[in-house]
């Protein structure tokens, strides 16, 4: 079943459900600052493309170890510095997507921008699944509209696409040629 939106208009956001996708001690950028996803709340602005929007929901997932230690496709991605544009490791949801741009994505891909789950990037560049030490835990937001975020400098997409979504081949091919070529510069 598709994802149904309630209201269209800005002034009563909302969308189900709320798709968990950040790790605790990802900072998303704030306009006060970076924050961590944890600390943020209904009504807390955060940067987003198109400007500061308010946050309409926010939602955690939990999962005991004994849920999730068979469960290696809810296992987390450790993205290495550098990887995304970011500034210092991160875990990040399997599921999340990211958003790769730059001359090399446009030499492959032939579009500006394109959209790729994380779990389509494992084994490039240092991107890896790993094993949670502890229970397992999600943060996630929603502005009841698609949009972008910037988690510590990586590009994050909430609820929806506004990159081309490009077959798995392709992605990974631009993402390992977007780093030959210094793509993308470090942020933060």
């Amino acid at each position: 079943m598709s994802e149904q939106r309630l209201f269209t208009h800005d002034a009563f956001p909302v969308i189900a459900p709320v798709a968990t996708r950040f790790t605790p001690g990802t900072r998303l950028a704030t306009p006060e600052g970076e924050r961590p996803v944890e600390g943020l709340a209904v009504g807390d602005a955060v940067l987003t493309r198109s400007g500061p929007r308010r946050i309409a929901r926010v939602d955690t997932r939990r999962q005991a170890r004994s849920e999730w230690t068979y469960d290696r496709p809810a296992w987390p991605i450790r993205v290495p510095v550098g990887s995304l544009g970011n500034p210092r490791p991160l875990r990040l949801a399997p599921d999340l997507r990211v958003l790769l741009s730059g001359p090399t994505v446009h030499r492959i891909c032939e579009v500006e921008e394109i959209s790729v789950m994380l779990r389509d990037l494992v084994g490039l560049r240092g991107l890896i699944v790993e094993r949670p030490l502890a229970d397992l835990c999600y943060h996630g937001l929603s502005f009841g509209i698609p949009a972008v975020v910037e988690a510590e400098g990586a590009a994050c997409e909430v609820e929806g696409s506004e990159g081309a979504v490009v077959a798995v081949d392709l992605a990974r091919e631009a993402y390992h040629a977007m780093h030959a070529a210094g793509e993308p510069p470090l942020r933060g």
